[in-house]
């Protein structure tokens, strides 16, 4: 059956709640293509409805942009390579749900040596932000070395990364985070470094690294639930989260701000409010002294 219920459309146009929306419709006060809608009556874009005579209009809904994390293993591609005879050719790109008329961007993606946390979208425009605001987002990468450090050598890293000659970068945190073996765990939380850089600065200060996973960018995290080559669409406050770090206007505020204009827009005007042309509006009184009183005062 073509088009969507009609109490179910008013809602979404935010005019009013759906159990609201269906009271209208019993009473009479909408109307499709001219005629008197009934519960159950469905609509699509082009169709005209109006709510006490005044017309209503909507919007051809716009499919909302997505934003996902993916878990990506280390020495994947992102994209498809070709794959000798027999072999699977395995790319990050490859593991993504498919959407149907538009494509995924990543934002500010690893480098093929290290893993972790990639995010894709559909929108262009926090792609674009991602690049101009690098230089300003934080990070945090999870390094595996070969060796025991001291939390000495931990906490002299940020001076080694401030003193790089050829890429300084900011180290605003570091850690040790577990290991077992002769392999340990640091955490670094960065700002304007590459898996590289870390690789590099490490291998500079006498360890050897095994493995670069990156597992926050900005204010997203890797979940944990998300298992390798795995990934999760970001919804509601998480995804706008990320706009807001990047500079950009969060759909949730855009969509909320939506509702209140369109709500205003199809409210009735207020009856005190209407006022025909050569009346007194209500609450105004007529014949009002507005000279110096001429008689006499009467006497208390």
């Amino acid at each position: 059956m073509p088009g969507e219920r009609l109490q179910k459309v008013l809602a979404g146009a935010g005019v009013a709640s759906r159990r609201e929306s269906e009271s209208w419709i019993r009473a009479g006060r909408v109307t499709v293509n001219g005629r008197v809608a009934e519960l159950g009556t469905r609509v699509d874009a082009d169709d005209k409805i109006a709510i006490d005579g005044r017309k209503l209009r909507l919007e051809r809904s716009v499919p909302e942009d997505l934003v996902l994390i993916y878990h990506r293993p280390t020495g994947q591609p992102l994209k498809a390579q070709t794959a000798a005879p027999g072999e699977t050719a395995n790319a990050a790109y490859e593991r993504l749900p498919p959407i149907r008329g538009r494509r995924w961007l990543p934002l500010s993606p690893l480098a093929p040596t290290d893993g972790g946390l990639e995010i894709f979208t559909t929108d262009g425009k926090l792609r674009e932000a991602a690049g101009r605001q690098h230089a300003e987002i934080r990070s945090v990468y999870s390094v595996r070395i070969a060796g025991e450090p001291s939390e000495e050598w931990v906490a002299a890293l940020p001076a080694m990364a401030a003193a790089q000659s050829e890429r300084p970068f900011e180290i605003l945190g570091a850690s040790l985070a577990g290991g077992e073996g002769r392999n340990r765990w640091i955490e670094l939380d960065v700002k304007r470094a590459h898996g590289r850089d870390l690789r590099n600065l490490v291998l500079a200060a006498g360890f050897e690294v095994s493995r670069v996973l990156r597992i926050k960018f900005g204010p997203v995290i890797l979940e944990r639930g998300v298992a390798r080559g795995r990934s999760l669409e970001l919804k509601g406050e998480a995804r706008d989260a990320i706009y807001r770090a990047l500079g950009l206007p969060a759909p949730g505020d855009l969509a909320r701000d939506a509702v209140r204009a369109q709500r205003t827009a199809s409210r009735p005007e207020r009856a005190e409010s209407r006022v025909k042309p050569g009346t007194t509006p209500r609450g105004v009184r007529t014949g009002a002294r507005t000279g110096p009183r001429t008689g006499p005062r009467r006497a208390s």
